[in-house]
């Protein structure tokens, strides 16, 4: 159950995306097959949620990938 001073969301990227910017992780709950992860809710951390729905951090995950693809191509 969302509580009023906590932030969630199921999705890692988001997570780690929002934690890179500094946010205050404060846990996690397991719902159902999946993992919703905690954060302090600040009014700031909902802008960059938005912001990384906007696709500020693609480039960043695109990267990662490709990375991640080269380091393992055989």
């Amino acid at each position: 159950m969302p509580t009023s001073n906590r932030y969630e969301t199921a999705n890692l990227y988001e997570g780690a995306f929002l934690l890179s910017r500094g946010f205050r992780l404060v846990g996690k709950r397991q719902e159902g097959g999946r993992v919703v992860v905690l954060f302090e809710d600040t009014p700031r951390i909902r802008e960059s949620s938005l912001e990384f729905f906007n696709g500020e951090a693609k480039r960043l995950f695109d990267s990662f990938r490709s990375l991640k693809d080269f380091v393992f191509a055989k």
